[in-house]
């Protein structure tokens, strides 16, 4: 019997199997070992929990590494219905600094998860359904702040641009070490496609 499960178990997920704190745990035997020389096994090991409960949590490595990302695009999404305007370069802009706001306070885990998912292809194959779903967020999103049709190649390049962007960004910054959190980063690559698109505030 495992430190997460007791003779008397609890509603919900035990107390222990964090996302966060199993994903930290993860990345740093990733980065250290090699995504191919670790198994779940280990990482359950490593994490203080059941193999069961590591699965529950994150399916497969590559969900270990992408984590957060679904949470993200939800804010994203919030955040940007919540915005008056009709700038939709600006609005995803500034929707998009705040939603990484949220990622400030695990700095470390967002620069480790960066810099495997540039590493690996098969990691990043992975991570294309997640980056589409974002994708296609954005894109109804542009298409109602300019009340435009869905699917026109306006909201497709604005949208596309913004993903492509936003993580070739994030990943130099893991590359390089920058010492910026995410959302400054994104702020200053997002400042050059508003000079592109030629928009202002």
């Amino acid at each position: 019997m495992t430190a997460v499960e007791s003779e008397h178990p609890r509603r919900g997920r035990p107390p222990r199997a964090d996302p966060t704190e199993i994903g930290l745990v993860a990345l740093h035997l990733f980065t250290d070992r090699g995504l191919d020389s670790v198994t779940m096994d280990e990482v359950a090991v490593a994490a203080g929990i059941s193999r069961r409960t590591l699965f529950r949590v994150f399916p497969t490595k590559a969900s270990i590494v992408w984590g957060g990302m679904t949470e993200f695009t939800r804010e994203l999404q919030a955040r940007v219905k919540a915005a008056s305007g009709d700038n939709a370069v600006a609005i995803l802009h500034r929707a998009w600094v705040e939603a990484l706001h949220m990622l400030d306070s695990s700095v470390e885990i967002t620069r480790l998860r960066m810099v495997l998912i540039a590493s690996s292809e098969d990691v990043r194959g992975w991570g294309y359904a997640q980056l589409a779903e974002a994708n296609e967020v954005l894109e109804r999103q542009v298409a109602r702040i300019e009340g435009i049709e869905e699917g026109t190649l306006r909201a497709r390049l604005i949208s596309t641009a913004l993903v492509a962007a936003g993580f070739s960004a994030l990943a130099w910054w893991a590359q390089t070490n920058a010492p910026r959190t995410p959302a400054e980063v994104i702020d200053e690559s997002f400042s050059e496609l508003d000079t592109i698109f030629g928009t202002s505030d």
